[in-house]
């Protein structure tokens, strides 16, 4: 379906990060429940589609067959149907086997070999593989859908928000762009965005108001959180709502912040803030977590919910680490008996995450 912008705000002007709040308007029912995703289908950068077509030495309608689309231009196959801001390990493999180059001894070596790098890198660095041509697109991987957390509860108004991150890097003196975020930082009000609504089945809200939420979110990891909160608030009858939420710097990267203290003022949110770059010592929101770990044990105790929404590996996992000690520390649990009952939680879907 296509979406309309309604607005397309740049929240953090201050800093070296880009975080936009979008909003986006459908002409049919857009029926979704908080912690549900909206799934963009991308478009690659035209800029960068030139750039490849040239090196390779391809005209934009020459075709090739592309698994499940059919026959398309090489211009089509580059700008809409195949992955080449990202370089997909799988490529070296093929590469590898094809060519004989013995360059790559293991699949780790190749992950940690194509981390950061795209299919212009590669062109760049085995120039043998512009002899090609049109074969190389057949090596390249699918282009993917990418992912975002919406970031409203449904409404009158029939709109949905998001809150994303525009993915830019230099290097080589060259400037990357994230293959969608990169394009909808340049979407202006009245402009179209092509996506899809996907139900998020394993990130949500308690089914009685009566259970109490703890939120733990970092970063763009704040936005189910925010359609969590619209949801709740819309009810008196709605239990006690935690929210953690950690950036690197308050005056820059304090995302919406004049909603969330008017929800702390006068819908009794429990806010707990940690910017880990506003002092010498790094806070981040599992130190939270553990400051108020007698009160986090207790609402678990009474039935509450707990969810994340950011990084695998750094929130996570830091957080996971935390409610382990909470249970040993606090609960006074041996380790295996902390460990056993985080993941009956986890089972009976008590604790929720969505992690990227």
């Amino acid at each position: 379906m296509q979406l309309s912008v309604v607005f397309n705000h740049k929240l953090t002007p201050l800093s070296d990060k880009s975080i936009y709040h979008m909003q986006l308007s459908g002409d049919a029912t857009l029926t979704y429940e908080p912690g549900d995703w909206l799934k963009i289908t991308p478009q690659n950068q035209p800029g960068l589609v030139k750039i490849l077509l040239e090196k390779l030495n391809l005209s934009v309608s020459e075709t090739l067959e592309i698994r499940r689309v059919g026959q398309v231009t090489a211009g089509q196959a580059l700008l809409n149907h195949l992955e080449i801001t990202q370089l997909n390990p799988a490529i070296l493999n093929k590469i590898q086997r094809q060519f004989d180059l013995k360059i790559w001894p293991d699949r780790s070596a190749m992950m940690a070999d194509a981390m950061g790098k795209d299919i212009l890198d590669l062109l760049e660095r085995f120039d043998f593989l512009l002899e090609l041509g049109v074969e190389f697109l057949e090596l390249l991987s699918p282009l993917a859908p990418r992912y975002y957390s919406i970031a409203s509860a449904p409404n009158a108004q029939n709109t949905l928000d998001l809150l994303y991150r525009e993915v830019v890097s230099c290097c080589e003196k060259r400037q990357r762009l994230g293959v969608a975020s990169g394009g909808l930082a340049q979407k202006t009000a009245g402009d179209l965005v092509a996506a899809e609504l996907n139900t998020n089945a394993a990130f949500k809200l308690p089914e009685t108001l009566a259970t109490p939420i703890i939120m733990v979110g970092a970063g763009t990891g704040l936005a189910p959180f925010r359609g969590f909160c619209q949801a709740r608030f819309a009810n008196p009858q709605a239990s006690e709502n935690w929210l953690f939420f950690g950036e690197t710097h308050a005056k820059q990267c304090f995302l919406w912040q004049d909603e969330l203290q008017q929800w702390q003022a006068h819908r009794g949110l429990q806010l707990f803030c940690a910017f880990s770059r506003d002092q010498a010592h790094k806070r981040y929101v599992s130190d939270l977590l553990w400051e108020q770990g007698s009160d986090i044990w207790a609402l678990m105790q009474r039935g509450a919910n707990l969810y994340m929404c950011g990084s695998k590996t750094g929130l996570a996992l830091g957080v996971e680490q935390v409610m382990l000690k909470i249970l040993q520390d606090i609960a006074g649990m041996d380790e295996e008996s902390a460990k056993n009952l985080w993941q009956s939680w986890k089972t009976q879907r008590r604790v929720q995450l969505d992690v990227y």
